[in-house]
């Protein structure tokens, strides 16, 4: 049924105001996206920016902050931040937008705010170290130490069930607040002085929240330009990770120095404050205000993580529509009603792929709904609205049509309604009949006599006999008047298995294909199974996979004079590695910048179960390994972590590596330097190459680089698809379980 107009339209909101701004998500928008923010989120070892960016405003970039700030609730605090027109850009601005974002944020606690939670939250971990530690005297420790480590509103709510230890806290604040300053000054580069102010202000915060101990934050925070050091995200951290939203930066359009200023007090928060950052904008604020106008160092460094948002598919929208749908008051008969008005399909017929919005569709849907609402109900068996009666006259009513008319319509043809005099009638049935939906001019049921139509695949049942399934329905009728069975479908799979075989001749026809206009096809004699084409159909190849072959052997002939030479070249291995791993389809691949190691990365492979880091630097690079002992030591426990919350195994985490002979030294000189921690040496899998697999993977590496550039005519993905047999022996090596 139509809306009644009563009813209020659910598709009016589309403006995230900010990440707290839900209004319902569908899944499966923006998956991938949405995990690669959140594994940057995730990333224990030292801070990382990711640029976000959108073809323009309405792409849901505010909404999917959100999304991450929900994945990761457990995980890391979330900082939104938005500067204000005529906000200095430093960094006391930036801990104050900050402080005032969270003080606005409604927290998980009914009347908490995401500021209370937070202060408590650092208080009261404070706490539990200062009586783990001993410096605190307690009648009862362990139970002390268990209250501290449960919820923060059990303790300071006034109906907490812990209220009295939070009693004892609030007579005892003001001699508690040194020793906690002090505490906290063990693991951060700040004056005890100033850290006593600061816990002053968290614990009136935790105490009464609201607006209490706001001030004081704000005040404090002005210091930050004096110390260089944003001490109340510094506090934060004691507690969880931070990650600065950096948000809603239109204001700034077409302002180069704010876009300096910005750009270099981010990067300053993530290499020095290990402060994670996700930036987003929309395109043209980048351009006219970040982009070229950065120094080409910071542009690096700014796109070094970049994502770029696309708009909608159509089972997003459709699902968007569905979902905003469930909040109107219409039944599940009108619900599908107004879906099939809208018609999704319709809407996005003609429009390019990740052209529509989200904004856009909900306004298209809003208006749809105001047409849809309007509508009055036709009667029964009617094709057509009728007019309301208080609108026609009983003098004036329009003569119906006589009945040798509606005899000489045909009864396809609807009965028009008395809007018209008879001539006029007559002319509008002629008119509906021509709108009829016109006979195909090839027909589509009846077997063509001349020649049969291409088809599909021919499904080689052995070397002897070959079965051809044709997909038309007219080849169809003439197979005997029976379609295709349900195992002819498994048949076609295993042929295009074949198919996809190295060095296969049937491979060969069909990767070349045939013109589209050309009418012949292809004729497989019995006794080869070797496909023919006509002379006219031959098609252009680029590169047969025989040449490929033979190139990939020169090449590797060539190459191994320089593996019995030179050292490991691990920027080849790393190449193979990244273009395996983007390409595998059961891999997902990603790469994290090392902390305090500007340009270089840790590589990930994550498949079924495990997850594999390679370490792609010499043994010699202690501060390299050393780092990355670091990272893959917070991976664990990130991983452990994440598995007990969600109560099931964590996946194993294998650090893999590779030498060869000349590598042997110096891989033993690193692990009785105790560089790695041992528990990371019982997963370090290091893979020894001697020289022919090593010259396999140069060639690999060269022959790749040859067809991206053009020299070798031939795509990188018919290069792998190829010759992928080649290397085998190296990721079943990689990936082994042991």
């Amino acid at each position: 049924m139509p809306a009644s107009p009563d009813r209020g339209n659910p598709f009016l909101s589309n403006v995230c105001r900010s990440p707290w701004d839900l209004d319902g998500s569908v899944d499966g928008l923006n998956a991938e996206v949405l995990d690669q923010l959140v594994d940057a989120v995730e990333a224990r070892a030292g801070g990382s920016l990711v640029l976000l960016t959108a073809p323009r405003a309405g792409y849901g970039k505010t909404h999917l902050l959100g999304r991450v700030a929900a994945a990761t609730a457990q995980q890391a605090v979330m900082v939104p931040l938005a500067f204000r027109a005529g906000d200095a850009l430093t960094l006391t601005t930036l801990v104050g937008r900050g402080i005032e974002s969270l003080s606005q944020a409604a927290g998980e606690h009914a009347d908490w705010t995401r500021l209370r939670e937070s202060s408590a939250q650092v208080v009261t971990l404070l706490l539990h170290r200062l009586i783990e530690s001993g410096q605190l005297a307690c009648a009862n420790p362990s139970q002390a130490l268990n209250v501290l480590a449960g919820p923060v509103v059990e303790i300071f709510a006034a109906q907490g069930k812990a209220r009295m230890i939070g009693e004892w806290i609030g007579k005892n604040r003001d001699s508690l607040r040194g020793p906690l300053a002090m505490l906290a000054a063990k693991s951060l580069p700040l004056h005890a002085e100033l850290l006593d102010g600061w816990i002053a202000a968290m614990l009136d915060q935790s105490y009464d929240g609201g607006l209490t101990g706001v001030a004081e934050m704000q005040e404090l925070a002005s210091a930050d330009a004096d110390t260089g050091l944003p001490a109340w995200l510094c506090l934060l951290s004691i507690w969880r990770p931070v990650v600065l939203l950096v948000d809603h930066l239109d204001g700034l359009c077409r302002n180069p120095q704010a876009g300096v200023s910005i750009a270099t007090l981010l990067m300053d928060l993530v290499d020095c404050h290990q402060v994670h950052v996700l930036l987003s904008l929309n395109q043209d604020v980048w351009q006219a205000t970040f982009g070229h106008h950065l120094p080409s160092a910071l542009e690096d460094r700014l796109t070094t993580s970049q994502v770029m948002l696309h708009g909608l598919s159509e089972a997003d929208a459709q699902s968007l529509l569905r979902l905003r749908l469930t909040q109107s008051s219409l039944d599940a008969a009108g619900q599908a009603e107004f879906e099939a008005f809208v018609c999704v399909n319709c809407h996005f017929l003609g429009r390019p792929i990740g052209s529509v919005s989200a904004r856009a569709f909900l306004r298209h849907c809003a208006r749809q709904w105001e047409i849809f609402q309007m509508e009055q109900p036709a009667p029964a068996g009617s094709p057509f609205p009728v007019l309301p009666e208080a609108l026609v006259e009983e003098d004036t009513a329009i003569p119906r049509m006589t009945e040798e008319i509606e005899e000489e319509m045909p009864l396809s043809v609807p009965v028009l309604p008395d809007l018209f005099d008879t001539d006029t009638a007559i002319e509008m049935q002629i008119m509906a009949k021509g709108l009829a939906e016109p006979r195909p001019a090839l027909s589509q049921d009846e077997v063509v006599a001349t020649h049969p139509p291409l088809p599909v695949a021919s499904l080689i049942k052995d070397e002897d006999s070959v079965e051809v399934w044709h997909s038309t329905p007219g080849m169809a009728a003439a197979n005997n008047g029976v379609g295709p069975t349900a195992d002819a479908f498994v048949k076609l799979r295993e042929m295009l298995a074949r198919l996809r075989q190295p060095g296969s001749q049937v491979a060969l026809a069909s990767v070349a294909g045939v013109q589209a206009s050309d009418q012949s096809h292809f004729r497989v004699p019995v006794a080869t199974g070797t496909p023919y084409l006509p002379a006219a159909a031959t098609p252009t190849i680029k590169t047969a996979p025989d040449a490929l072959k033979g190139r990939f052997q020169a090449l590797r002939l060539q190459m191994s004079t320089e593996v019995q030479s030179q050292p490991l070249n691990y920027a080849k291995i790393a190449d193979l590695i990244r273009l395996a791993g983007r390409g595998f389809p059961l891999v997902r691949f990603s790469e994290h910048e090392l902390p305090s190691l500007t340009g270089r990365y840790a590589m990930f492979w994550a498949l079924q179960g495990v997850e594999i880091l390679f370490g792609l630097a010499p043994f010699t690079d202690v501060a390299y390994w050393r780092t990355l002992s670091g990272f893959a030591a917070g991976r664990l426990a990130n991983l452990a972590i994440q598995a007990e919350r969600e109560s099931r195994p964590p996946p194993r985490l294998k650090l893999v590596s590779f030498k060869t002979e000349r590598e042997q030294l110096a891989w033993q000189n690193l692990t009785h330097s105790q560089t790695l921690s041992a528990p990371l040496v019982g997963i370090t899998d290091i893979v020894h190459l001697d020289m022919n697999s090593l010259a396999s993977l140069y060639a690999m590496q060269r022959i790749i680089n040859e067809a991206e550039s053009g020299t070798l005519q031939a795509e990188p993905t018919q290069v792998m698809t190829v010759l992928a047999r080649e290397l085998d022996f190296f990721w079943k090596r990689i990936t082994r379980a042991g």
